[in-house]
């Protein structure tokens, strides 16, 4: 029989164990933080590439269907969505050249108008500042002020330039790294599934995965539908209503659709000021922000969950939370990437019995 003293003992070692597990548990998420955070430049390209071949896994498992290896239907589907995209990047290339080489006389533009509803505070403050001059104290006769040093920076082009540069060797990553997981079909997914001891394990790691590659591959073809379907909509009301490059904007909006909240906001201040900059009545200048905020209600209000429905069962804090997080860590594609991501982390956690409840949380 037990002690007393061991009776006492048992309940404060299960304790030491909780304390234990949980400070490894908060450690190892905030080593994991830290190591996306600074692998961004290895993390993100093999993030998207995964993503990329969740998306495209249908078209390649229908060919592999049709007697088409599955290397070569892998080929067909990443080149054939590469030449579509260069296609599109074409397709905007010019009226994105006209905007920027307008630009500035489009901002001058605004900024005239800006000046006309503010004048009256603009005159307020330039009085502010002749009695703030009057009463300055005055500098001594012979004495010169200290000259200013203004150090230029790279101007718009070159750093848009060195970004691109830059930006070269992450997307030829995505590009081979997607046709590899695709052209190796289940073979990725059973040695990844192979490092977990035992064989229960294995069977109940590759229900995980095919659980989130149905999930992710069903929510990112039906969001890339709905996006397009908004920019083609919203190219079409801007080219009705008569504002300038509207396919150049149909574009902005399909892309930015994929960031949840702030994307259609940018969206729709864009739109504003280039309505503004092509219009001098202002009813008319409001008439193409209203027509994206319609297209917008209608889109988010009833297509998205028509079409999805509860395809991607996250309530819309944790979307918005996942929001915030990916985009601390990756910034602009982490944004975009915060909606299928966070859909990971809560099928993931459904599986994984000490994060059931964590998945609970992120569920609607």
């Amino acid at each position: 029989m037990a002690t007393a003293d061991e009776a006492k003992g048992a309940p404060k070692q299960a304790s030491d164990s909780d304390a234990v597990r949980s400070a490894a548990i908060v450690i190892i998420v905030v080593m994991s933080i830290t190591a996306l955070k600074i692998g961004r430049p290895v993390v993100l390209p093999v993030i998207i590439a995964v993503l990329l071949s969740l998306l495209l896994s249908t078209p390649v498992r229908w060919l592999r269907q049709r007697k088409i290896p599955e290397r070569w239907g892998a080929a067909i589907v990443v080149f054939g969505a590469l030449g579509v995209a260069a296609g599109a990047g074409t397709l905007l290339f010019s009226p994105a050249v006209d905007w920027v080489s307008s630009a500035p006389a489009t901002v001058e533009k605004v900024a005239s108008k800006i000046r006309l509803v503010f004048k009256p505070m603009v005159a307020l403050q330039q009085s502010a500042d002749r009695m703030a001059t009057v009463t300055a104290p005055a500098t001594p006769p012979g004495v010169k002020p200290p000259a200013q040093v203004q150090l230029q920076g790279p101007g718009l082009f070159e750093r848009v330039g060195f970004e691109t540069l830059a930006a070269v060797p992450a997307a030829l990553s995505v590009i081979f790294l997607t046709y590899f997981l695709l052209a190796s079909g289940p073979l990725f997914r059973r040695k990844l599934a192979q490092v977990l001891p035992g064989r229960r394990d294995v069977a109940h790691f590759e229900t995980i995965l095919s659980e989130i590659e149905i999930a992710t591959s069903k929510f990112l073809a039906t969001a890339t539908m709905i996006n397009t379907g908004v920019g083609i909509a919203t190219a079409l009301a801007l080219w009705a209503v008569g504002v300038p490059n509207p396919i150049l904007w149909g574009g902005v909006a399909a892309v930015l659709n994929f960031v949840p909240y702030l994307g259609p906001i940018t969206t729709a201040t864009i739109i504003t000021f280039t309505s503004f900059a092509s219009f001098d009545d202002l009813t008319r200048a409001l008439v193409a922000p209203a027509c994206f905020v319609a297209i917008h209600l209608t889109e988010n209000n009833l297509v998205t969950p028509m079409l999805l429905g509860r395809r991607l069962p996250v309530n819309t804090v944790a979307i918005f939370l996942g929001l915030l997080f990916f985009a601390w860590i990756w910034g602009v594609p982490g944004a975009v990437l915060a909606v299928p991501l966070t859909a990971v982390v809560k099928i993931a956690c459904d599986h994984i019995p000490g994060l059931v409840h964590f998945g609970e949380l992120l569920g609607n």
